[in-house]
């Protein structure tokens, strides 16, 4: 069975974990995709060339953490905590021209739990997606996998994020803003702006009774600290509007 794999990976701690596990699968790692046999993308954010995607024999296979074609695009995690999704998952697909559009080989779903964060869902799905991608990969090699074309009628897509869009909008209600603090989590986190211009940064968050509650915070320039503690040394902002 051809073993020579490119490798494109971009966010580092978890791209890695799929690249350990080609290279505990006994792949060969190599550095061009004219000496590939198959090429393989996790966590890369950038768009291949259709003329790089045509080298490998195999063509390319991209790990994309969502059950496409829902939340295809740059940050389909934040956008299943955002919108309070209950699982999520892993796909295997083709690469093609069009981003996370290509025919999928192989799926697994997920669910997402209440405490998850961006960090701790990414952690989980590149888990499960690397070890879901070894048998896809030696399936695919033989010739054991029929791909099945996305329903494109049902694609949702993301956006990439940016650092203003962590600035909390106290109109979007609890629910949506416990959701936000933990989706951006860790980047670009979620904060709001004091009176004196100071940012102070939402770390954790609940909602109770349907209030949104405070639990730890980081002031600008500090360590994180419980809320309550917070509040004491800065009685100032007792009954000032958050923004």
């Amino acid at each position: 069975m051809p073993k020579k794999i490119i490798f494109f990976g971009g966010f580092k701690v978890f791209s890695e974990i799929y690249l350990n596990a080609l290279k505990s699968a006994g792949f060969e790692i190599v550095l061009e995709a004219k000496n590939a046999d198959l090429g393989i993308i996790a966590y890369y954010g950038k768009i291949i060339p259709k003329a790089v995607l045509e080298l490998p024999k195999y063509g390319f296979l991209n790990a994309h953490p969502s059950l496409l074609p829902r939340w295809r695009g740059p940050s389909p995690i934040q956008a299943a905590i955002l919108a309070g999704d209950k699982t999520t998952g892993v796909t295997i697909h083709m690469a093609t021209e069009e981003p996370d559009a290509g025919p999928i080989l192989a799926q697994k779903e997920i669910p997402i739990e209440p405490e998850d964060t961006c960090f701790s869902l990414t952690g989980k799905l590149a888990n499960e997606g690397a070890a879901l991608l070894i048998p896809t990969i030696e399936k695919w090699l033989l010739g054991k996998i029929a791909p099945k074309e996305q329903d494109h009628s049902k694609a949702t897509f993301t956006r990439l994020i940016k650092k203003e869009d962590g600035l909390i909008d106290w109109t979007k209600g609890a629910e949506y803003i416990e959701r936000m603090v933990r989706a951006y989590n860790q980047w670009p986190g979620t904060f709001i702006k004091m009176k004196n211009g100071k940012i102070l940064k939402i770390k954790k968050a609940a909602v109770i009774n349907g209030a949104l509650k405070l639990l730890i915070v980081q002031p600008e320039g500090k360590k994180e600290m419980a809320y309550d503690a917070f509040v004491r040394g800065h009685r100032e902002i007792i009954g000032e509007p958050l923004r």
